[in-house]
């Protein structure tokens, strides 16, 4: 606030100025505009209107005999300016002033000063225009542009402008530095422009010529760079009008994507070799039981092709594992077997003991490797070898040797999913070794029971040692994957599980469809457990069990007091299973009339509690559940059409048992093993007629039936052989374990599968023999060895 400048000496000099009933009098003081008069000598007021009063804040007493420059009203060199232009003008018009009032606020004003000469004196006489409002809302326009230059140069997205005549006006700097081009190079330019490669021209154009049409497609286009390099962008393009709705230009946005189809790109090759070298085991599993040598040939050569590894070898210890030779070696550039080499292992103490210690030894640069110097320079250099991935070979009581990928000529980085791969594949060579060792004893039991046919005693014995010491474990071959808490080994299963892993990294909603008793509530677990969501709970209702008058309680909560009975503020299941997943089973029982507000909560994501008039938002992700057949249930108008779309993102159907019966003797062999550590049970056999009426048997309540039955057995079991109540037992028990991973069990049921999905066709395209990869006549034969008939 300025201080109160004392009175001049002549406190009302206007009156010996102008008398105050004169025509100029009533003038200047009735004037709406701030108006002042100064004498000229010595720039000290006369006199000020009322309108000036209001627009400085100072009393006419106040100023009278002082000059601006003492009222500290403008500064002193617009003052001095004034004084300067009218000492050769008369009139100084539109001069536009910073005014600070008596309350020290700043405004501004438009002023006029104009000379005059009233009773032989010369004096100046100044009006103001108050144009504050309109240099405020310059400013804010000012401020608005820098705001909108700031945000568009700020922006991730490229962005052009044209005008009407599709000329370019406006480029942002994300435009600049992903094309590499200068504004001055694009600015002023008209199509085709700079960032159009020539061979895409007729694209641009007609992209071009439907957004002039009114249809503004969002499109991937490919764009030109300055250094000629050419990358694809995500482009989407709008109008610009103006209030009369005319258009006046358009503004055009695009994201450099490259990366993004990159990584699309890398992920599915990722996903076809995954799935070519699952193609591989299943196909490599079902060779287990021919030739030994033919069957090593075909693991390493069919394991070089899905790796792309220049060679596969297969080495064997000798009986003292003081020496290893190769036993055969696959390369695949020249499509041959080499076997020829010998090392003494004494030789190489660091690598084999390695072998021995990890199971597996993975060198990806050989040449800068200091592993083992000696194995270096006298193996892996001989031959080239850059790249190494050794995987230790199991045999059926001691090691039976090596299995080798390596990689020629450049550096090889191995991943986790071909160690896995190789480490599977190793487990295949076991399994093949352990077969042979298993069918030389078959074939010496046979001898043995031609010999001793009288001594049947100690013949059952001695098979039933042998069987026992042939009895396959799972995990050894990886024929069967665990995933969760799940047990299977059937492809139909393992689709699923496909299918899950593929939803699971998604927010998308799941539609579990099968049968009662197929696992939903353990599918819907698993996609939860391997979701992002994973760290957040897994809330389940079941729509079923829930009455129908508090099932809208249960799902969104309650206020206290808003029904009878609500005693406490209760959180929903929705609130609960916030940030997680929420897995409605048995969402076909959900009522007719609560499906709407499901719908809502669904939609919208957020949820109203009874009682309550507060919105509450929620982040999570819906896994539903039913066996009933939806469709049909739509078409009944027993379940809502909207409501079933909203949950269809994502279908998964579950086999019943009885359409993955291979899944039958593992199940069969997890359920014994469970059962039997709950009741401190050792049950070792199953007859075989049982097993087989297990697998034949329909299961009409799927793996729950099963498990239940399993369970029973074991209970009413007092021996080492398992008893099953309603099914045939014989005097001919097989363990329990090695009937889940008999080879002619696996082979008889892979085979009978096949044949059912052929009809029983056998020869012919789409015959069984053509999807198995055999000949006619191999298939008949094995169908009579294996004893499978057409029902």
């Amino acid at each position: 606030m300025k201080k109160d400048k004392a009175p001049g000496k002549n406190p009302n000099p206007s009156n010996t100025v102008f008398n105050r009933n004169s025509i100029y009098s009533k003038i200047f003081h009735n004037n709406p505009t701030p108006h002042t008069l100064a004498k000229k000598s010595d720039r000290t007021l006369v006199d000020v209107n009322e309108a000036w009063e209001k627009f400085t804040g100072y009393k006419k007493e106040e100023v009278l005999g002082h000059t601006v420059e003492d009222l500290e009203l403008i500064c002193l060199s617009e003052a001095n300016s004034i004084r300067a232009f009218l000492a050769d003008q008369e009139i100084l018009k539109s001069y536009e002033l910073e005014v600070i009032k008596k309350n020290g606020d700043t405004t501004y004003g438009l002023a006029t000063f104009q000379l005059v000469n009233l009773g032989g004196d010369d004096f100046v006489q100044s009006s103001i225009l108050d144009i504050s409002a309109l240099k405020h809302t310059e400013n804010q326009l000012q401020v608005s542009k820098n705001f909108s230059e700031s945000v568009l140069d700020s922006m991730h997205e490229g962005l052009i402008v044209l005008n009407a005549d599709l000329t370019c006006i406006r480029v942002n700097k994300a435009y600049l530095d992903m094309t590499g081009y200068k504004e001055s190079e694009i600015v002023g330019t008209k199509q085709p422009f700079p960032h159009w490669p020539p061979e895409h021209y007729k694209t641009f154009r007609k992209y071009v010529s439907l957004g002039l049409q009114g249809v503004f497609n969002k499109s991937q286009l490919t764009f030109k760079k300055a250094n000629g390099d050419r990358f694809e962008a995500a482009v989407a393009n709008a109008k610009i009008t103006n209030s009369q709705e005319e258009t006046i230009g358009y503004v055009s946005t695009f994201v450099d994507i490259s990366e993004r189809l990159k990584f699309q790109n890398e992920l599915k090759d990722k996903s076809e070799r995954a799935l070519n070298r699952k193609n591989v085991i299943l196909k490599l599993v079902n060779l287990i039981g021919e030739d030994f040598d033919k069957v090593l040939k075909n693991i390493i050569s069919s394991a070089a092709q899905a790796l792309e590894v220049n060679r596969v070898s297969i080495w064997k210890f000798n009986e003292d594992e003081t020496q290893i030779h190769c036993l055969s070696a696959y390369h695949l550039q020249g499509d041959e077997f080499k076997n020829s080499e010998e090392l003494e292992t004494k030789n190489y103490p660091n690598y084999f003991k390695k072998l021995y210690d990890k199971k597996i030894v993975k060198i990806n640069d050989c040449a800068n490797s200091e592993f083992d110097n000696d194995y270096k320079n006298s193996y892996l250099d001989k031959f080239g070898i850059t790249s190494m991935l050794d995987v230790f070979v199991k045999g059926l009581k001691k090691p039976f040797g090596v299995l080798c990928f390596e990689h020629l000529d450049d550096i090889r980085e191995w991943t986790p999913e071909e160690e896995q791969f190789a480490t599977t594949v190793a487990g295949l060579v076991s399994l093949a070794i352990e077969n042979a060792e298993r069918t030389k004893i078959q074939k010496k039991l046979i001898e043995t029971n031609k010999k001793l046919s009288v001594a049947n005693t100690d013949l059952n014995h001695l098979r039933k040692e042998l069987e026992q010491q042939n009895v396959y474990l799972r995990e050894q071959i990886n024929l069967v994957f665990n995933y969760e808490e799940m047990v299977y080994s059937s492809a139909a299963f393992s689709q699923v599980l496909t299918d899950v892993e593929k939803v699971a990294e998604t927010d998308a909603t799941v539609l579990l469809l099968g049968e009662s008793g197929t696992g939903k509530e353990l599918i819907a677990r698993a996609i939860h457990n391997i979701s992002g969501r994973s760290s957040k709970p897994l809330i389940k209702v079941n729509c079923a069990a829930i009455p129908k008058e508090l099932i809208e309680s249960e799902l969104f909560g309650h206020k206290k007091g808003s029904f009878t009975g609500a005693l406490n503020d209760k959180e929903g299941k929705f609130k609960l299973a916030d940030g997680g997943t929420l897995f409605l089973d048995e969402i076909g029982e959900l009522p007719l009339d609560m499906q709407p507000k499901l719908l809502r909560a669904i939609q919208e994501h957020e949820i109203e509690p009874i009682g309550s008039s507060k919105v509450q938002k929620v982040n999570l992700r819906i896994v539903a559940a039913t066996n009933r057949n939806l469709d049909k249930e739509v078409k009944k108008k027993k379940f809502r059409e909207d409501l079933y779309f909203r949950l269809n993102v994502f279908p998964i159907n579950i086999p019943p048992l009885r359409q993955r019966p291979e899944d039958i003797p593992i199940l069969i062999e997890h359920f014994v093993d469970k059962f039997c550590k709950k009741y401190n049970k050792k049950i070792k056999y199953i007859p075989q007629d049982t097993r087989h009426a297990l697998y034949n048997y329909d299961w009409p309540g799927n793996v729950r039936e099963l498990e239940n039955l399993v369970e029973r057995a074991v209970i009413l079991t007092n021996t080492e052989t398992l008893f099953v109540p309603g099914f045939k037992s014989s005097e001919k028990p097989t363990p329990i374990h090695s009937a889940t991973l008999s080879l002619d069990d696996v082979q008889r049921m892979h085979i009978v599968q096949t044949l059912e999905q052929c009809n029983w066709k056998i020869d012919g395209s789409q015959g069984a023999a053509q999807i198995l990869d055999i000949k006619p006549s191999t298939l008949r034969d094995r169908m009579k060895k294996l004893g499978i008939k057409k029902p």
